[in-house]
C-alpha cells in the first residue's frame, strides 16, 4: 500500500508539472518556437552547403617614401674678364735737318695777347644747377617735392543738401578730383565716385567745390597747378 501511494504521489506530481508547463507555454508560443527551430536548421544547412568567400590576406607591399635631397646652392665662380693689354711702341722724334742752313731764319712776329672780356656790372651769374623748365599740366600734390594746397577758411561754401535726399532721409558721400591752379582758384572738377548716385549729391558737391579758394601748391618755391582729391559728406542734422 505504501508503494502504491508513493506512485500515486509521483504521478500527481508529474501531472502537476505538465499542467504548469502547459499553462506557461501557450499554443501560439509553441508554433513560434517550432518555426524558429525550422529556420535555425535551414540556416545551418545553407552555411554548410554554400561556400564562404575567401579573403585575400596578403600584405600589400609598402611604398618607398619619396626622399627629397636638399643641396646647398653653390654659385658659380665669377667670370674673370681678361683685358687685352696693348703695348705701344715708344718712338722718338728725329729732328728734321734744315734744308737751307746758310739762309737766315725768318723773323716771326709774336702773337698778340688776348685781352680778357670785361663783363658788365649788372651781369647775373648762375651758381649750381639751372632751374628745371616749368611743368606741363597739373602735378600731384605731395609727390616730387610738390606741397599740398591749403583751403582758405573764408572761401568755404557749404554744399546744398538735395531736397529729394532730405525727404527720403538719405545721407551720401561724394569723391571728387579737382585742379587747384597757380592763383588758388579751383579749375576742372571731375566726379570719381558717389555712394548714393541719382539723388543730386554729385551736382551739389561740384557746384560748391568750384567756388572754394586755396593757398596754391608750390614746387621749388614756385606756384604750380596740382590735382587734389576732395571728399564731400552729406549728413542729416
Amino acid at each position: 500500500m505504501a508503494e502504491q501511494s508513493s506512485e500515486f504521489r509521483l504521478n500527481d506530481k508529474v501531472k502537476a508539472e505538465d499542467l504548469l508547463y502547459a499553462s506557461m507555454f501557450h499554443t501560439e508560443d509553441k508554433k513560434y518556437i517550432w518555426w524558429g527551430f525550422v529556420v535555425a536548421i535551414v540556416i545551418h544547412l545553407v552555411l554548410l552547403v554554400v561556400p564562404l568567400p575567401k579573403f585575400d590576406r596578403t600584405v600589400a607591399p609598402k611604398k618607398e617614401a619619396n626622399v627629397v635631397v636638399v643641396r646647398k646652392y653653390v654659385p658659380p665662380p665669377p667670370k674673370i674678364e681678361r683685358k687685352q693689354i696693348v703695348r705701344k711702341k715708344l718712338t722718338r722724334k728725329v729732328p728734321v735737318p734744315d734744308p737751307t742752313p746758310d739762309e737766315p731764319e725768318p723773323i716771326r712776329e709774336p702773337e698778340p695777347e688776348i685781352e680778357p672780356e670785361i663783363l658788365p656790372p649788372d651781369a647775373e651769374f648762375i651758381i649750381g644747377d639751372p632751374e628745371p623748365p616749368p611743368p606741363q599740366g597739373p602735378l600731384l600734390a605731395g609727390v616730387g617735392g610738390v606741397t599740398n594746397p591749403t583751403r582758405i577758411a573764408e572761401s568755404y561754401i557749404q554744399p546744398v543738401y538735395p531736397e529729394l535726399a532730405r525727404k527720403a532721409k538719405i545721407e551720401g558721400k561724394v569723391f571728387l578730383q579737382a585742379v587747384v591752379e597757380k592763383d588758388g582758384d579751383v579749375g576742372e572738377v571731375a566726379l570719381l565716385r558717389c555712394n548714393r548716385p541719382g539723388l543730386g549729391f554729385e551736382e551739389s558737391a561740384i557746384e560748391a567745390v568750384e567756388q572754394w579758394q586755396y593757398e596754391p601748391a608750390t614746387q621749388a618755391g614756385r606756384p604750380v597747378d596740382v590735382f587734389i582729391t576732395v571728399i564731400v559728406d552729406f549728413t542729416l542734422q
